[in-house]
């Protein structure tokens, strides 16, 4: 990890308490709790809290943003490699001209915690830009960590992202 975007860092902890990490202080961050986010965007209640590493905050396509942090009350994977393995059938069943480069899936540890990455390109008919994407479940929760890069809004160089989500990743922590 990078010592001095460490120590120049802010640290972020979960209006619920469940989580914090640390990121860069140059990142801005924009978020949204279940009721807000129940109430204004007319989504699934299941939602805990939504962070945004962006100036406004955007659900779904769209939007300048380096990535987020989604907590959503999910009870329908009892572990991470069933949800890799689901996102591997998914993609298996997409009709051919929507398939496009399949998602890179890999089972791994971040911290003390079991995790899948998984890794997308650009996809056709989607808006959704290339990500990398690292899922835990927690207490019955599940945590979607998404980190985005997109060299029409992201203007310094792809390693200093790098950067950015190795001291998010290596200092988030479940608090409860």
């Amino acid at each position: 990890m990078d010592f001095v975007l460490c120590l120049k860092s802010n640290k972020y902890v979960s209006t619920t308490e469940k989580f914090s990490f640390r990121y860069p202080s140059d990142y801005p961050i924009s978020l949204k709790t279940g009721d807000k986010i129940t109430s204004k965007y007319y989504i699934s209640d299941e939602y805990v809290i939504w962070v945004n590493f962006s100036k406004e905050f955007y659900v779904s396509a769209g939007g300048d943003r380096l990535g987020s942090i989604i907590v959503k009350r999910d009870t329908s994977y009892q572990s991470v490699r069933e949800f890799g393995d689901k996102t591997l059938s998914d993609f298996d069943r997409l009709p051919a001209p929507y398939k496009g480069t399949p998602p890179e899936v890999e089972y791994l540890k971040v911290g003390d915690e079991d995790a899948v990455r998984i890794t997308t390109s650009s996809q056709p008919a989607s808006f959704d830009p290339p990500s990398d994407t690292y899922i835990f479940i927690h207490n019955g929760d599940l945590y979607r960590i998404s980190f985005e890069y997109d060299s029409y809004y992201h203007k310094l160089p792809i390693g200093y992202y790098q950067k950015g989500k190795e001291l998010i990743l290596s200092t988030f922590t479940f608090n409860q």
